[in-house]
């Protein structure tokens, strides 16, 4: 191959399977110019940490092995030296990577490189195969592997291998991707590149899915395509983000045409399929709220109370001081006696001293007290409001559309503005939808950022 770059191709053991924790054991890397190796550097690494006895198992390394070997610091500046100006080639690539990036940045040596993988590779150069892992590709090509799970070994191993794939390279792809820094390398090893491409650049909610075509994560974006990469930059080898990485087989997306469609949207899918890698939803539920019980005197009390998922309550609140400001209206407008009324954390004392007011007031009777308590229940219901929100769509033709109704999310979807339609005629019952806290507490930011949008009915 003529002016073909110098490849590092390169294998190490370690001491476990995550960059942040585990530690280099071994590494091996052979310099290869396209048709033959020019250099290799090899050497055994004293982890300064445990080797776990399965690995010890796994690759024959062993503590006593290790023990008078070279530290990682002790031959960092070698290793760059063999890496430096190099693509970098492995089996998997982003394991190997990512153990030697962190490790070099642990001794101060910023280091980057174009990465090529050459088990996407093979999965492009030599598709159909029923496994790519090293292992089952050299039987299946007949490639010579002697000291399997050995960094030089496997390194060898994989030398052959990229040979062999770039004798079957017709179309030009690794020069091409090598030359191009390719985005394919910054892809989960699974995720082919053409089912990236098929991501658009517009805003709407993607998907991850996982070997079986599960949901394992959803998001919103104002650009899906941009949003979905940034997910797989940067170089952050904790266990979270591998098992993240690894557990993504396909993309998927949803275009929503703006941005609360999206959110909204977001929350739906979250909420139906629970992904393992989206976070937990505690944020999206209020934390307050007002509620109301008899007492034992038949007296209507109304209370601030902490949300759990057995409360109910006339009105919600995101703040506590929300709460008690609301709270503290009704009393007043409706003339509500304060001591039938707790606020959120009252003081021990407090309550003490309100208790023994109560036994020496007399009160009003009680039929009358909570007729007006019930009034106040009302005032709270005239807060409830119905509008629609009328925003971009899609297409040109379109536009999409949020229905509220008493202060509820009631339906939500699009409609053609190439026929005149009222309001009303464009709710269908397919796109009815069930109504959240979280989506109102979008819906009342959405009214204060777009009013050129709201459409208030009466």
């Amino acid at each position: 191959m003529k002016n073909s770059p110098l490849y590092a191709i390169v294998d190490i053991e370690t001491t476990g399977g995550y960059a942040i924790k585990s530690k280099i054991t071994e590494i091996a890397i052979y310099i290869f110019d396209g048709e033959k190796i020019v250099d290799e550097y090899q050497t055994l690494v004293n982890p300064e940490q445990n080797i776990p006895f399965h690995i010890q198992t796994l690759t024959g390394i062993t503590p006593e092995m290790v023990e008078f070997a070279p530290k990682f610091e002790d031959v960092a500046k070698e290793i760059h030296h063999f890496l430096e100006d190099k693509i970098f080639v492995a089996h998997n690539v982003n394991f190997d990577y990512g153990f030697i990036y962190n490790q070099l940045k642990e001794v101060g040596i910023n280091w980057q490189a174009n990465k090529l993988c050459t088990v996407r590779l093979a999965r492009k150069i030599i598709p159909g195969k029923n496994s790519y892992s090293l292992g089952n590709l050299c039987q299946n090509l007949n490639i010579r592997l002697e000291n399997r799970h050995r960094a030089a070994g496997d390194a060898l191993a994989t030398v052959k291998l990229f040979q062999l794939l770039i004798d079957q390279d017709h179309e030009g792809l690794i020069i091409s991707t090598a030359k191009n820094q390719s985005k394919t390398q910054r892809l989960p090893t699974n995720v082919t590149l053409e089912n990236f491409n098929q991501l658009p650049e517009t805003t709407g909610i993607y998907f991850f899915r996982d070997q079986k075509g599960k949901i394992i994560y959803v998001g919103k974006a104002i650009n899906i395509k941009k949003r979905v990469s940034s997910h797989f930059t940067g170089n952050d080898n904790s266990k979270k983000r591998q098992d993240f990485l690894n557990d993504i087989f396909h993309l998927d997306f949803i275009e929503t045409g703006n941005e609360l469609m999206a959110l909204l949207t977001e929350f739906e899918y979250i909420k139906q399929h629970w992904p393992k890698h989206n976070k937990a939803l505690k944020g999206f539920d209020p934390k307050y709220g007002i509620t109301s019980y008899l007492d034992q005197n038949n007296y209507l009390r109304l209370a601030i109370i902490k949300i759990n998922k057995q409360t109910n309550c006339i009105y919600y609140f995101d703040q506590v001081h929300e709460a008690t400001t609301t709270l503290i209206d009704l009393v007043n407008k409706h003339h509500l006696n304060h001591l039938l009324c707790t606020y959120y954390n009252e003081d021990p004392l407090d309550k003490q001293a309100k208790n023994n007011e109560l036994k020496n007031l007399k009160l009003e009777d009680s039929k009358l007290y909570n007729e007006k308590v019930y009034r106040a229940f009302d005032d709270l219901e005239h807060k409830n409001q119905s509008f629609y929100i009328i925003d971009k769509g899609r297409l040109n033709e379109e536009k999409s559309y949020v229905y509220i109704k008493n202060n509820q999310v009631y339906a939500k979807g699009y409609f053609d503005t190439q026929f005149e339609q009222n309001l009303e005629e464009i709710v269908k019952e397919k796109d009815r939808c069930e109504s959240h806290y979280y989506l109102m507490q979008l819906i009342k930011k959405y009214k204060i950022e777009h009013p050129e949008n709201i459409f208030q009915l009466t």
